[in-house]
């Protein structure tokens, strides 16, 4: 257990950005978990609070907009008087899958806000308002590396987060120790939602889609555990404070790039 823990988790209501929440919360982490759906965000909410007795703030807001994740960590911080971890659960752009052919411009100053433009400012706002230096876990994907043809405009600008962890770990050292998570394959409601659209304009079932294309790109057969995933977040947050600027990657081998 962390005393006096303060948390931040944006994209923190479904999916990974939940479990990033639950994990912070089993530490016990007071939180203020963000997401742009009311319903889903005060619902999560209330099951994190409930099930580790921690206060758990919801906050309606879009990565994607100017002074969102600036005032996420503005009200993180005067409502618990610290941050001392934050997780980034970006999810997908809005039209994902779709390929190079089909990406418009829109879609591109999309990715852009939703991953660089958000993380520039989560940086600024901690380094600027926060009272503690903060572990910032960002999540990404092996993919990264490797683009998948229907995730091409999300996984071409998400690779520019590494570029951003380094700036930050070297201009903000006191202030901020960020880690840049690669992750392998989650069933998670957006993952599935995802492969479902791409098994149904190939014609093929869900189950043949994610089975060949998912699970077995792993040695182990499988995608990652949720249970595996909390341990890694408990395990990162509470790491030495030498594993600064750094990129750990948890794909259960899925990539076959050898990360320098």
């Amino acid at each position: 257990m962390l005393e006096r823990c303060g948390g931040l988790v944006l994209g923190g209501s479904r999916g990974l950005g939940f479990h990033a929440a639950r994990a912070l919360a089993s530490l016990g982490c007071n939180l203020v978990i963000v997401a742009r759906g009311r319903e889903a965000l005060e619902k999560s909410a209330k099951e994190i609070s409930e099930g580790f007795g921690v206060d758990v703030e919801p906050l309606v807001g879009d990565l994607r907009k100017k002074g969102h994740v600036e005032n996420a960590v503005i009200h993180a911080v005067q409502t618990f008087g610290r941050v001392d971890a934050v997780v980034a659960a970006y999810g997908n752009i809005s039209r994902e899958p779709l390929t190079l052919r089909e990406a418009e411009w829109e879609d591109w100053i999309e990715a852009a806000a939703l991953y660089l433009a958000s993380t520039s400012s989560l940086f600024k706002a901690l380094a600027s308002y926060n009272t503690a230096k903060a572990t910032v876990i960002l999540l990404s994907s092996f993919t990264v590396a490797e683009p998948m043809d229907p995730l091409i405009v999300s996984d071409a600008v998400r690779a520019g987060l590494s570029r951003l962890v380094k700036s930050a770990a070297r201009l903000y050292p006191d202030r901020i120790r960020p880690i840049l998570l690669i992750l392998g394959s989650f069933k998670t409601p957006g993952a599935m939602r995802t492969l479902e659209r791409i098994a149904r304009s190939r014609g093929e079932s869900l189950e043949n889609v994610w089975r060949r294309e998912v699970e077995m790109l792993s040695p182990l057969a499988r995608s990652g555990g949720l249970d595996e995933f909390e341990e890694v977040i408990r395990m990162l947050v509470r790491s030495p404070d030498y594993m600064h600027g750094a990129t750990v990657v948890f794909d259960g081998a899925s990539g076959r790039v050898s990360w320098p």
